[in-house]
């Protein structure tokens, strides 16, 4: 049992983490201009404009980190429960979306995590 809570708390931080990068990631993308690279003056402009976004660079820096912590996770734990319980991250990026991005949820995305949560505690009862 203390393997379990152990490796649910690992996956737990690496998915909220992955989350909130991708948020972080979404904010920095919605304060630049349009994002078109219609050539190699306008590839050139993105590239910069991203190099020089705080949000998208954190965000980088956030999903870099969490590579090094799942390398450790996978040579912790078995993959074959360790990345199915990485789907924990689309609940946390719903509702961060929800909190942070004034994303609206609707009653099926409701059910969607319900079932993506009973997913993972039926994995987690297996072990």
């Amino acid at each position: 049992m203390e393997n379990m809570r152990n490796i649910f708390f690992w996956v737990f931080i690496y998915s909220l983490t992955i989350a909130f990068s991708q948020i972080l990631l979404k904010i920095g993308l919605t304060k630049m201009a349009v994002f078109s690279a219609n050539n190699f003056n306008e590839l050139f402009l993105v590239g910069w404009s991203v190099l020089r976004n705080p949000y998208i660079l954190f965000g980088t820096a956030l999903m870099g980190g969490s590579y090094f912590l799942w390398l450790a996770i996978l040579s912790w734990f078995n993959l074959s429960l360790a990345y199915p319980l990485t789907a924990i991250g689309f609940i946390f990026v719903a509702v961060l979306s929800n909190i942070m991005l004034g994303e609206t949820m609707f009653l099926y995305n409701y059910f969607g995590i319900i079932i993506i949560a009973g997913g993972i505690f039926l994995l987690l009862y297996k072990f």
